[in-house]
């Protein structure tokens, strides 16, 4: 799972160069969850037709993602975001998401969303890192 995680995130990362290299449209959003960086955080957004790139800080930990809008309407998406988050993912996270936009994929509003996947930990006092199930429940504003 260790080189798992790093992997990924060294693919994160290299997919949203792309984002700095045009002329991106960008926007940010503050919000709650895993992809917002833990417990309250800003998540800057780089969109490209439906591509929407994100990295965010937060005030438990930092997380990178990119999702696609997957409807005609652009109110639905689907992608992947790594990072930590202090308390529940000291050692990283790997999530699957799915976001709604009531307004849009694209447009200032809410979102909310669902992320599933493995986060790490330290095995808070334990000794021993152990890999568990990560569920989270985002909601946010983006501007």
């Amino acid at each position: 799972m260790k080189g798992l995680l790093s992997k990924t995130k060294m693919l994160l990362v290299a997919g949203l160069l792309p984002a700095f290299a045009v002329n991106a449209e960008s926007q940010w959003s503050v919000g709650h969850g895993y992809t917002s960086g833990g417990v309250v955080g800003a998540q800057y957004q780089w969109l490209q037709d439906d591509i929407k790139y994100t990295a965010a800080a937060g005030a438990l930990g930092l997380a990178v993602g990119v999702q696609r809008s997957i409807d005609d309407a652009r109110k639905h998406s689907i992608g992947v975001a790594t990072g930590v988050e202090a308390i529940t993912a000291n050692k990283g996270f790997l999530l699957a998401t799915y976001q709604y936009y009531p307004a849009g994929f694209a447009n200032s509003g809410v979102r909310v969303g669902l992320s599933a996947g493995a986060r790490r930990d330290d095995g808070s006092g334990w000794g021993k890192e152990k890999t568990k199930a990560a569920v989270s429940f985002e909601i946010g504003y983006q501007f």
